[in-house]
C-alpha cells in the first residue's frame, strides 16, 4: 500500500468558541458536555484550547478542573483526553480572570464526524463562567 509522501496543511483557519455554564463532575464522558466543534469532511486539526473566566461583573470564581473530550466519528462515546485547572481569581475592572491553556504539540486531529467536547468540575454561580476557544484548521 503506498503511503502519502507529501505534506497536509490545514486548508481553512478555525477559531471555534463555546462556553461552559454547568457543573460536570464525571470524568467518564457522561454528564453535561459542551460540544465546541465538529470536524469537517476532511477532518480537522486543533492547536490548543483555551479557557478564560469570563463573569460578566466582578466577583471570585471557584478553582475548577477544565475537561477535554473527542468522541469517536459517530460523534457519540466520548473519551477524557486532556484536562487543566482554572485558578481561583477575583476578577474585577482592574484584575483580570484566569486563563488556562492547553497546546497539542503536534495538534490534535479529528476525524470528519468527530467532536471536541469540553466540561468543568464546577459552577456555582455566575462567576464560574468559562469561555472556551479552539484554533486549528480544517483539511
Amino acid at each position: 500500500m503506498p503511503a502519502n509522501t507529501s505534506p497536509i496543511f490545514a486548508l481553512t483557519p478555525r477559531a471555534v468558541t463555546a462556553a461552559i455554564s454547568a457543573a460536570n463532575t464525571a470524568r467518564d464522558g457522561s454528564g453535561t458536555l459542551v460540544d465546541v466543534l465538529t470536524a469537517s469532511t476532511n477532518g480537522t486539526r486543533i492547536d490548543f484550547l483555551t479557557f478564560t473566566s469570563a463573569q460578566a461583573t466582578a466577583g471570585a470564581s471557584a478553582a475548577r478542573v477544565q475537561r477535554v473530550y473527542i468522541t469517536d466519528t459517530g460523534g457519540v462515546n466520548s473519551r477524557l483526553i486532556s484536562e487543566v485547572v482554572l485558578a481561583a481569581v477575583t476578577a474585577s475592572t482592574t484584575a483580570i480572570g484566569a486563563t488556562s491553556t492547553i497546546t497539542f504539540t503536534n495538534g490534535l486531529i479529528l476525524a470528519s464526524g468527530q467532536k471536541l467536547q469540553v466540561s468543568q468540575s464546577v459552577y456555582g454561580s455566575a462567576s464560574d463562567l468559562t469561555h472556551v476557544i479552539a484554533r486549528g484548521g480544517d483539511y
